[in-house]
């Protein structure tokens, strides 16, 4: 019985480290939360990385195309005062998907998207869709979120709408609306090049800001109309 107390102390202290490395790895933003008159906090998530290359098709790694794309939506969500913002990775690192989804549950995020590109066996296959849990009922916050996102990106990029769908994703662990984004398909010869092209990188990223910024507004009627620049 008297060893209890030693015990605790450690367990506290191994929480402690596990914490810390968590914020050390989503970034150095605000403390957003999803709750009372904070900043929300949205949470990007670049798919794959280190280790864990994704698809790969003509020596491109899905990882680095992801990684680009992500940062462009976290440079759009960091200069609009309305929001903090967080990323589960800025670099070529690898993060396992369960650690991806600790780090927006821990710090109370009022979203999570993960960006992604997808492969097929069939070069012809191209489009845009994106996915949330299966576990979720179509009436859920992130079917919403994911048929808003949807709509901006398809309308913006032209590219083909394969739509908003469910499957078995590790997703249904977040406390929070969250949803992939699969952004072509690297399989494409067209879109490949498209995904690789900055200023389409650009437009992609502008589109996904907007999809997120009206999902708030649609959730929260409250969400201020106009971005304020933040502060240097």
């Amino acid at each position: 019985m008297r060893r209890r107390p030693t015990i605790v102390v450690f367990a506290i202290l191994a929480l402690g480290i596990v914490i810390a490395g968590t914020v050390l790895l989503i970034g150095r933003h605000g403390p957003g939360s999803a709750r009372g008159d904070v900043d929300p906090l949205i949470v990007i998530d670049a798919g794959h990385g280190g280790r864990d290359p994704g698809a790969t098709c003509e020596g491109i790694e899905e990882a680095d195309v992801d990684l680009a794309v992500a940062r462009r939506v976290a440079a759009l969500i960091d200069t609009d005062g309305r929001l903090a913002l967080r990323m589960t990775r800025s670099s070529d690192v690898y993060v396992t998907l369960e650690k991806r989804i600790v780090m927006a549950n821990n710090a109370d995020a009022a979203l999570y998207l993960s960006i992604h590109v997808n492969a097929c066996d069939y070069p012809d296959v191209t489009g845009i869709e994106t996915l949330v849990s299966e576990k979720l009922v179509p009436e859920a916050p992130a079917w919403q979120f994911a048929e808003i996102l949807q709509d901006a990106v398809a309308t913006a990029t032209g590219a083909r709408d394969r739509g908003t769908r469910s499957q078995d994703l590790y997703l249904h662990r977040a406390s929070m609306p969250a949803a992939i984004l699969e952004m072509g398909f690297l399989t494409n010869d067209g879109e490949r090049r498209k995904l690789l092209d900055p200023s389409y990188q650009q437009t992609m990223a502008e589109a996904i800001y907007r999809g997120i910024v009206a999902y708030l507004a649609y959730a929260d009627p409250d969400f201020p109309d106009e971005a304020s620049a933040s502060s240097p």
